[in-house]
C-alpha cells in the first residue's frame, strides 16, 4: 500500500510540474536532483508490481495441468468375433416378385379399358410363419388391357348363336389396403383365374357301360336340382338371370361379374411393416424325416395332359408354413420349393375319351440349400372349370365328360322327336323346341311356327350336342401356373 501510494505521489508531482523549481537554479543542482528523484520513482515500481504480484497469485486459487495416462490396450483373441454396432432397424416383411395375389371382385363391373376394378384377397399371404396380408384385404386397380379369345371356346360360341367379340379382360392393381387403413402402392398384373377346388375321391369299383350311364343320369339330375337351390338362394339373383339372357343373346355386352376371380402377380416387390419380424418361430431342420401332415403349395410348372411327358421335371413352392404337432416350431418355412416328375400323361382322344394326369413331388429344397427327400401325394387340386375334373385315390387327375353327356341328347332328341310328329305345333312348343341357336332360333320359332323351321333347329341342337360330346376329343387335363394343392405327405 506504500508503495502504491509513493507512486502516485510521485506521478502527480511530475504531471503538476512540481519536481521542477520555479526560480532559476544552476543547472548542475537541477540534473542532480533530476536524477535522484528518477531513481527513487523506478524502486517505488518495482516494489508496486511485486506487491500486486504476491496478493495476485494469494487470492486465486491455483490450476496445476496433470497429462492424462494412456488407456492400457484390451488384448483381442483372435477367435473372438468383432460385435458390430447395434442400429434400430423397423421390422419388416418383403413380398418378392412374382408372388400371386388370389383376388375376387366386388361387384360387377363393365369391360372397358381404364374402368377402375374393386376386389379383395381370397387366399392369405404369408411371411415366416405368419400371415401379414389376411383375406378380404381391399386391393384397387383397372382394366389395362382387353385380349380377344381364339380357339375352341370362341367357335363353340358362334355355333350356339353367339356372335358377340368375346375378349379376356387384364387387370393392372395398383394398391391395397392395410388392416390399418393405410394404402400401400403395388404394382401387379393379374388375369383371370376362376376355378373349383377338386379333392380325392374314395376308391370306388369298376363300373360297367350301363351302371356309368345310369350314374351319369342321376347326377345330372342332383345338378339341376342343385342348380334350382343355387338359383333360389343365390345373393345375386339379377345377375344370374342377366348371365341366362345374355348367353341366348347373339350380341352382348360383357361383363366382370360379381365373384370372378383373378391371380395378380407382383411385377415390384413389396415391404410391409411386421411387427412379428423379429419374432418368428424357429425353424427346426427335418434331418431326414418329415412328419406326415397336408402341404399348402402352389404350381410353378404348367401341365398338361396333351403335350406333358413321362419324366417331366416339375416344380412347386410352400403358400403356408409346414409346422410340427405342437405349433411350437417350423419344420419347412414359407418359400421352400418342392422338386418333382410326372408319373402318367394320358392325352385326351376322339369319341369323348378324356385325358389323365399323374405328378408326384420327390424332395424339398431347404432354405440353406440342402435336399430331404419327400412322398408328397395330391389331395386337392383347383380344376379349371368346364373340365370336370377328379382326383383318384392315388392322386391322379382325371379329365371327366360334362355331366350332360348322356342326358342332355336324350331330352333334345325326345323334343325333335316329338316335334316330327306332332302336326299341331304352337308358339310355346315352337320355342320348347328349338334349342339350337339361341334366341334367334325361338324368335324364328316363334314368329312363323313352322314345323320345318322347328324341327331344323331342333335337330341341330341334337347333333351339336352329340358331336360335342361322344363324337370329338374329350377333356385334357390342365394345370396352369401358380395353381393352388394340398399335398398329403405320407410316412416313408
Amino acid at each position: 500500500m506504500l508503495s502504491g501510494h509513493i507512486l502516485q505521489s510521485s506521478v502527480s508531482r511530475i504531471s503538476t510540474g512540481q519536481c521542477y523549481p520555479e526560480s532559476g537554479a544552476g543547472t548542475s543542482e537541477l540534473l542532480i536532483g533530476h536524477s535522484r528523484m528518477r531513481s527513487q520513482n523506478s524502486i517505488a515500481i518495482g516494489l508496486a508490481y511485486l506487491l500486486l504480484s504476491w496478493c495476485s497469485l494469494n487470492g486465486q486459487s491455483r490450476t496445476v495441468l496433470v497429462p492424462r495416462p494412456k488407456a492400457a490396450p484390451v488384448p483381442v483373441h483372435p477367435n473372438t468375433p468383432s460385435t458390430p454396432l447395434k442400429t434400430s432397424v423397423p421390422a419388416a416383411a418383403i413380398l418378392t416378385v412374382g408372388l400371386p395375389l388370389r383376388v375376387q371382385v366386388d361387384h360387377r363391373f363393365r369391360m372397358h379399358l381404364g374402368k377402375p376394378i374393386a376386389a379383395h384377397l381370397i387366399d392369405p399371404v404369408y411371411s415366416g410363419d405368419h400371415v401379414v396380408l389376411p383375406v378380404n384385404t381391399p386391393i384397387y386397380g383397372r382394366i389395362s388391357e382387353l385380349t380377344p379369345i381364339h380357339g375352341s371356346k370362341r367357335a363353340w360360341a358362334r355355333l350356339n348363336g353367339d356372335f358377340t367379340p368375346l375378349k379376356q379382360p387384364v387387370i393392372q392393381f395398383s394398391s391395397l389396403q392395410l388392416p390399418d387403413g393405410t394404402r400401400l402402392p403395388i404394382d401387379a398384373v393379374a388375369s383371370e383365374r376362376t376355378a373349383d377346388l377338386v379333392k380325392m375321391g374314395a376308391p370306388t369299383k369298376k363300373k360297367s357301360r350301363f351302371a356309368k350311364m345310369k350314374s351319369a343320369i342321376h347326377a345330372k339330375l342332383v345338378g339341376m336340382k342343385q342348380g334350382v337351390s343355387d338359383a333360389i338362394h343365390y345373393p345375386h339373383k339379377s345377375e344370374k338371370t342377366l348371365q341366362i339372357l345374355y348367353g341366348q343373346l347373339p350380341y352382348h355386352p360383357q361383363d366382370i361379374w360379381t365373384g370372378t376371380q383373378f391371380d395378380a402377380d407382383l411385377m415390384q416387390p413389396i415391404t410391409l411393416t411386421d411387427p412379428k419380424a423379429s419374432h418368428l418361430l424357429p425353424v427346426t431342420p427335418p434331418h431326414g424325416h418329415i412328419p406326415p401332415g397336408t402341404l399348402d403349395a402352389r404350381l410353378l410348372t404348367a401341365l398338361n395332359s396333351k403335350t406333358d411327358k413321362v419324366g417331366k421335371p416339375i416344380d412347386a413352392v410352400l403358400t403356408q408354413p409346414y409346422f410340427d404337432k405342437d405349433h411350437k416350431n417350423v419344420i419347412l418355412p414359407t418359400g421352400t420349393e418342392l422338386t418333382g416328375l410326372v408319373t402318367q400323361a394320358k392325352p385326351a382322344r376322339y369319341w369323348g375319351r378324356n385325358g389323365t394326369l399323374r405328378f408326384t413331388f420327390r424332395q424339398v429344397k431347404l432354405p440353406e440349400g440342402t435336399l430331404e427327400n419327400v412322398h408328397a401325394q395330391m389331395t386337392a387340386v383347383e380344376g379349371k372349370k368346364g373340365q370336370n375334373v377328379t382326383l383318384d385315390s392315388e392322386g391322379g387327375a382325371h379329365a371327366n365328360s360334362d355331366k350332360g353327356k348322356y342326358m342332355d341328347p336324350l331330352v333334345l332328341g325326345y323334343l325333335a322327336g316329338a316335334n316330327a310328329v306332332d302336326a299341331n305345333q304352337n308358339q310355346v312348343d315352337a320355342a320348347d323346341t328349338s334349342n339350337g341357336f339361341g334366341l334367334p332360333a325361338r324368335i324364328l320359332s316363334i314368329l312363323f311356327v313352322s314345323g320345318t323351321t322347328i324341327s331344323v333347329f331342333a335337330y341341330y341342337a341334337v347333333g351339336q350336342s352329340v358331336t360335342r360330346r361322344w363324337i370329338m376329343r374329350g377333356h385334357e387335363v390342365a394345370f396352369a401356373k401358380n395353381t393352388r394343392m394340398e399335398l398329403s405327405v405320407a410316412d416313408r
